[in-house]
Formats: structure tokens, C-alpha cells, sequence
């Protein structure tokens, strides 16, 4: 028995029925902590030298962990719609380090559908 989904997320997305449960639990809470730190970022006056909090974007249910990073290095992570900023505990099998930071690491999605998923959610595209 095969664990891809049979039909259409319940938002109406057709990618559902080829990604496991677990596949598409952990890319929409990815998506939904960018989605997070996005709107904070937005809101944030602090000069761009300063540090700012972001939430884990790991594709952890229950993480609620905040990283403090500078905002040149969110934008670099936000230049790519497959990359994410995550603690370093929180590395999973679908993702490449693209760089280590003190006390973060920016990962980015391996090809196929969780890729896909990053990239077409992003805001910024």
C-alpha cells in the first residue's frame, strides 16, 4: 500500500497525490514558518547590521525555536526559494547545507516534489 495521498490537499493543491503524509506535513510547515519570518522581516526597522529573529523554518510540527541572524544573511537565504534557515539539530535527509552560520544552518531542498513545493510557494516569486 502505497502512502501518497489519493487526492487533492484541502486547499485544492494537485501535487498532494504524489507526496507521501509525512512529505507534505513537513513542507507546509516549512512553508508556514517562511511565511512567518517573512511577515516579521517585513515589519522589522532595525538596521540591516542588526540581528533579527526568525522561527526554525524546519519541517518540525513542534518546533518553536527562534534563530537570531542578520538580515543580509536572511536575504541570502530568501534569494532562493529552495532554501530554508534551520537549527543545525533540525537537518533532515531531503536537504544539502549550503552554509553554516553561528548557531544556524541555511539548507536547500533536494530535487522533486519538496523542492517544487519550496519554489512554488515561496512569496518573494
Amino acid at each position: 500500500m502505497s502512502s501518497a495521498l489519493e487526492y487533492p490537499c484541502s486547499n485544492g493543491d494537485q501535487y498532494a497525490s504524489r507526496v507521501g503524509f509525512r512529505e507534505e506535513r513537513v513542507a507546509r510547515n516549512e512553508v508556514f514558518a517562511r511565511e512567518v519570518n517573512e511577515s516579521l522581516e517585513a515589519t522589522d526597522t532595525r538596521p540591516a547590521s542588526s540581528f533579527i529573529h526568525v522561527a526554525c523554518e524546519c519541517g518540525r510540527e513542534d518546533c518553536e525555536r527562534v534563530l537570531a541572524i542578520t538580515r543580509p544573511v536572511y536575504e541570502r537565504v530568501r534569494s532562493d526559494p529552495r532554501q530554508f534557515v534551520i537549527l543545525p539539530a533540525h537537518l533532515s535527509e531531503v536537504e544539502d547545507v549550503v552554509q553554516e552560520g553561528d548557531g544556524f544552518l541555511i539548507v536547500a531542498k533536494r530535487g522533486g516534489t519538496l523542492e517544487d513545493v519550496a519554489v512554488r510557494t515561496d512569496p518573494r516569486h
